[in-house]
């Protein structure tokens, strides 16, 4: 079912790949072209975009990735997040986190788990997939308007190091201009030619543990060291004989499985799209799975929590006989029986071999925690604000501890093969596009552009919804009767976040989706 959308809906037969850039997504396809991986045509669009999206992402951050391996027809998952520094407790943020500062980051995890996917899936080498990235670092790039309106909206909060890395003129660069990014075309270099290890490890290490203490950063080179990419068993559930794959815990992804846990219990598709009863079953639904996460979720390192038991089928039925006729303010979690134990920027990638790859990376923030390590060219990120401040809370600050990511992707199989990869960026916003992509790809059967075009809603708290404004006056008067106080987000609403998605056909077409809601861009050969 394609509709009316902005754009066409890419197809192809032997690769294709949907990122936030299209310099990304070129790279990716050159990547692909030369005899690359699924998994090699990712990190390269992933490094290009921690160049040319400095305010989403950057090798100062956080990935996480489901990957399908054909030869093997099994999906793993990597949490490339990174823990506090061993220095940082609940005391050392006693009146609340700050706005910015380089004592808000976490171990940056992004290119350890680019060296991983590599070691594990990659065809090409390290050299070989950074070689675009090291390319528009050291050369430059035309800044794009996203770039452009991310420098006037948070410019202000760039430390001194980052106003000059980003803003060589004694200004920040418009759309269409040049920048360059010598630092980091450094950093990226001695990646590749040594490896990823050289990162957490060794001079590099030493002079970037050296660099955040300048800014007044607290992770040190022990902190590094310590660093490993965790390589969890996905999250996984059945939805309309779909097995739906998602990121456990640190991530939130859970959340999504949760929500389709408790759809599966109700005809999705017999209640009409956009309609006032579809989306305030879906609104409420996700509340119910947000409470949850507040409840129990924590870094399973720390927080003993079997995430598979928020969808039991019985606390499922149990969460759905719940929903409530009339919007809820306030949602209490559900009770788990006894165990028998900022921003962001997201890709979807396939190859001809029908592997997959689902991949999100991002500072947090925007420009993340809004410093550089002096000399290294890297933005540091602000996952630290992440964790709560509560000491009762299983997602408490503590030493060496993850804080829970809003961070997560999806990959959904029929049968043993992919049937869809998608995501999105968009802080507390992924999971709810998330579940209204998945609703429209798989219960209302929509083609990929057309799930991704769609209006959106976006719930933050209590009985406030924020809406596009494409949504009908029907549906907003609907909700307004059950007692949703509605919100207009205008007609394209980047909150919702910048979605990318694939789906793979039973006769091997691959059909790419990007978002007009940023600038996503899907391209195939």
């Amino acid at each position: 079912m394609r509709g009316v959308t902005t754009r066409p809906t890419v197809r192809s037969v032997n690769g294709l790949v949907a990122t936030d850039h299209h310099l990304a997504t070129a790279a990716g396809i050159a990547a692909l072209r030369d005899g690359g991986s699924a998994v090699d045509a990712a990190v390269t669009a992933a490094a290009v975009c921690a160049v040319t999206q400095p305010h989403r992402t950057s090798i100062g951050g956080d990935l996480f990735a489901l990957v399908y391996d054909a030869s093997r027809r099994e999906v793993t998952a990597y949490n490339g997040s990174g823990a506090a520094p061993r220095s940082l407790s609940l005391g050392s943020f006693a009146s609340g986190f700050p706005s910015e500062g380089a004592n808000l980051a976490t171990v940056p995890g992004v290119v350890a788990a680019f060296g991983d996917l590599m070691r594990d899936h990659g065809r090409l080498g390290l050299d070989r997939v950074l070689e675009p990235a090291i390319q528009y670092a050291e050369e430059g790039f035309p800044v794009s308007d996203g770039l452009a309106e991310g420098f006037v909206d948070s410019g202000g909060r760039l430390d001194a190091e980052a106003a000059r890395v980003f803003g060589p003129r004694g200004r920040f660069p418009r759309a269409g201009e040049i920048l360059q990014q010598p630092d980091l075309a450094a950093t990226l270099r001695e990646i590749a030619s040594q490896g990823a290890a050289v990162f957490y490890e060794g001079p590099l290490a030493e002079r970037l543990a050296s660099a955040i203490r300048e800014v007044g950063g607290a992770i040190g080179a022990e902190d590094l060291a310590a660093h490993e990419t965790d390589r969890p068993a996905p999250a996984r559930i059945t939805y309309r004989g779909h097995t739906v794959y998602g990121q456990p815990p640190v991530s939130q992804g859970h959340i999504l499985l949760e929500e389709l846990a408790i759809a599966v219990g109700l005809d999705m598709k017999e209640l009409e799209w956009g309609s006032p009863e579809l989306v305030h079953h879906m609104v409420e639904i996700k509340k119910m799975a947000f409470a949850d996460r507040d409840a129990y979720s924590g870094d399973p390192r720390v927080v003993p929590f079997e995430v598979s038991r928020l969808f039991d089928v019985r606390f499922a039925e149990a969460r759905r006989r719940a929903i409530p006729t009339r919007a809820s303010d306030r949602v209490d979690a559900g009770a788990i029986a006894a165990a028998t134990p900022a921003d962001t920027t997201y890709l979807a990638v396939v190859d001809r071999d029908g592997n997959a790859v689902s991949l999100i990376e991002s500072v947090f923030s925007e420009f993340g925690s809004a410093c550089v390590a002096p000399g290294t060219g890297v933005l540091l990120n602000n996952r630290l604000i992440g964790f709560s401040l509560e000491a009762s809370s299983p997602n408490a600050l503590a030493p060496g501890k993850r804080p829970i990511h809003t961070l997560n992707t999806v990959i959904a199989l029929d049968g043993n093969s992919p049937r869809f990869v998608f995501g999105t960026p968009g802080r507390h916003a992924q999971v709810q596009t998330n579940f209204q992509l998945a609703v429209g790809l798989i219960d209302h059967g929509f083609d990929v552009q057309r799930a991704i075009e769609e209006p959106r809603w976006y719930h933050e708290s209590g009985r406030g919804l924020k809406m596009e404004s494409r949504f009908s006056e029907a549906t907003r008067k609907g909700l307004a009767a059950k007692g949703h106080e509605i919100a207009n987000l205008g007609e394209w609403a980047e909150i919702t976040g910048g979605a990318q998605a694939i789906a793979i056909d039973s006769n091997g077409v691959f059909s790419g989706g990007a978002d007009p809601r940023r600038e996503g861009h899907a391209a195939g050969y």
